[in-house]
């Protein structure tokens, strides 16, 4: 009985063997080149944004052709990240930070990987290492004449303000040992030299609170008043007006604030109807705000772009589905 059992197995396993090489496979799903679009598509937008999205493995650089609904990929490979990407002020390139250095430099930079500022052109040619420091440098920003960028590093400490020209590559040092940490820095357009950033705020129990800080040209750095944190400042085209990620309370998700008055003291708060909303950029004619919305923060998110009509506070999304598109900026 014991040996017949044996044959039955083994003839069941043979059975089983034959029938799996018949059967066709059918491959896994490779994961979209690029981030799908909501349809039907949006009417009376125009201009290009370039975002970072991850929708292919890795975060990569986008754009997208506002006028007629077309998405194609900028930067990026498997093997390295590409990230927070910014036109420049005549929207011919694009800033942005990449561990790249690291994987595809001839040599490739030693140590542990760390970012570096970059430029590319707007056809995502000519890429031009900007920083070399063995340290991080993040969140960088066009000076308001294109002449300029201004990034956030930990080169000496946990994270402050630098400025660098592009045609000497002279450095400026602008905090120093910021408490809180200074990140993500944002030049104001036209003279002067008014710099929104964002800093922890160190409270007690409120450490990962983040408060908006403008550097102005004596160097001082004040936080606007706020209940409640903010982070991702973003100045309008004529530089009048202030929009930022508005923490919410407990686990109430956030919003976008918009700043405006000669002490930035008028505040005007956008929700997203329930959804987080994040990383704010305005369209080039300052009427609307490009930004990403998603139903969780950090666990279970998953970013979409949208736009909102800053009059009305209307919105819709731009893009949907997979991976997480994010850090969007418009130009003409």
């Amino acid at each position: 009985m014991a040996a017949r059992g044996a044959a039955t197995g083994r003839l069941a396993a043979l059975i089983l063997a034959l029938t799996a090489a018949a059967w066709p496979r059918v491959p896994a799903a490779a994961p979209p080149s690029v981030p799908a679009l909501v349809s039907p598509w949006p009417s009376g937008l125009t201009g290009t944004l370039v975002f970072e999205s991850d929708v292919a493995g890795r975060p990569g650089l986008y754009t997208l052709d506002l006028a007629r609904g077309r998405v194609a990929r900028l930067t990026g490979e498997p093997g390295y990240r590409d990230q927070t990407p910014r036109w420049a002020p005549d929207g011919r390139r694009v800033l942005f930070t990449s561990t790249r250095a690291h994987y595809s430099g001839t040599p490739p930079d030693t140590g542990t990987p760390d970012f570096d500022v970059w430029s590319v052109a707007a056809d995502g040619g000519d890429a031009r290492r900007l920083t070399r420091d063995p340290a991080n440098e993040q969140d960088p920003a066009w000076g308001p004449d294109g002449m300029s960028v201004v990034y956030s590093s930990d080169r000496d400490g946990r994270g402050d303000l630098y400025a660098q020209r592009l045609d000497t590559g002279a450095v400026t040092r602008l905090t120093r040992h910021f408490v809180g940490r200074a990140i993500m820095p944002a030049p104001a357009p036209g003279p002067g030299r008014r710099i929104a950033f964002a800093a922890q705020s160190l409270r007690a129990g409120a450490f990962w609170s983040y408060q908006i800080h403008v550097l102005d040209a004596s160097g001082a750095t004040p936080a606007l008043p706020s209940s409640v944190g903010g982070c991702w400042p973003r100045w309008s085209p004529d530089g009048s007006r202030l929009a930022h990620v508005r923490s919410g309370a407990g686990d109430t998700p956030s919003a976008l604030e918009i700043r405006s008055g000669p002490a930035l003291e008028t505040s005007r708060v956008l929700a997203a109807g329930g959804l987080w909303a994040y990383y704010p950029s305005w369209s080039p004619d300052g009427t609307r705000l490009v930004f990403s919305v998603s139903p969780a923060h950090h666990e279970g998110e998953d970013w979409d772009l949208a736009v909102m009509d800053v009059a009305s506070g209307r919105w819709q999304r731009l893009t949907t589905g997979h991976g997480n598109d994010r850090l969007p900026d418009w130009t003409r």
